[in-house]
């Protein structure tokens, strides 16, 4: 069993047809009959068959699918061993919502580990990045939504990264210790993502607020400086709020937003490279999440 044997397996699940799985990997035809037959004489059973012109799973093949998956990013993570000797690296996964302040400390936490290189990147959604974990393009993820179990990865739950309401300090509803969604009624309200699974919860809390005005931007900080320069009031989560604003933007709860789950868990591929990083970088984490610098009052 071999790469090439895998990748048109693969193939001709997804395009069923060998002729057209011929041209897509630019072999002939008989290779490809050659390579999936190989693979069935090694498992002991067949993998494909014919329905009129069509070419489907056998119930064999539906079972090996996701092997054949797995044994494919094993063998590209194989690859990395002689990088990852000369200069460990590592992809940070977050969901959108955290502050340049949270994400600041989270690189000095790693810069202190010395050869390490590392890429944070901002996934669309928690769902995006869970499935970029899966398939290996992410070492460590923070999302709100875990990952099925997989015996690969890591998953802790770290904390509750609660919605909360940012508005200009000056606002009339700064007068108020908590709002509700009838209070928003008239405003301006300004998001980003809208079109996320998070954003679809909190519109359906919003519902009582009449006659509201959206606004959608590109990131938490264009909202934070949107509500600082007094546009509108923005709903992010509380580690969106960043300690630069706090002379300009007041944080308050919505009673409706508050029902709102938005759990933070750390979830890691289970290697002796990545254990030690994960648990500094998550220690740093939750430091950040509990220190008195990092709120916006």
């Amino acid at each position: 069993m071999n790469e090439s044997q895998l990748e048109t397996f693969l193939a001709v699940a997804q395009h069923r047809s060998y002729s057209k799985v011929a041209e897509v990997l630019n072999v002939t035809q008989p290779t490809v009959t050659s390579r999936i037959k190989a693979l069935e004489d090694i498992l002991g059973c067949e993998l494909f068959t014919r329905i009129g012109h069509e070419i489907f799973l056998t119930k064999e093949g539906n079972l090996f699918f996701d092997y054949a998956k797995n044994i494919l990013i094993y063998i590209d993570h194989s690859k990395e061993v002689p990088n990852m000797v000369k200069a460990p690296s590592i992809k940070v996964g977050f969901s959108p919502g955290y502050s340049y302040s949270f994400i600041t400390e989270l690189l000095k936490t790693i810069q202190s580990e010395r050869n390490i290189d590392i890429q944070i990147i901002e996934g669309y959604d928690s769902v995006s990045l869970n499935d970029s974990a899966l398939s290996g393009d992410i070492d460590l993820i923070f999302t709100r939504e875990i990952l099925s179990k997989n015996p690969d990865f890591t998953s802790e739950y770290l904390f509750d990264n609660n919605l909360v309401c940012v508005l200009p300090k000056n606002h009339s509803l700064s007068d108020k210790e908590k709002l509700c969604a009838k209070d928003l009624a008239g405003e301006t309200i300004i998001s980003y993502k809208r079109n996320s699974t998070l954003w679809n919860m909190i519109d359906r809390q919003l519902l009582d607020a009449q006659h509201m005005t959206r606004i959608d931007v590109a990131n938490n900080e264009m909202l934070l400086k949107a509500v600082a320069n007094e546009v509108g009031i923005g709903i992010i989560p509380e580690l969106g709020t960043d300690i630069r604003y706090q002379e300009d933007v007041s944080v308050r709860h919505i009673t409706e937003i508050d029902t709102i789950s938005n759990k933070v868990y750390v979830q890691y591929r289970e290697n002796s490279q990545m254990k030690p990083i994960a648990k500094k970088i998550i220690y740093t984490i939750i430091n950040h999440k509990y220190s008195k610098y990092s709120e916006v009052n």
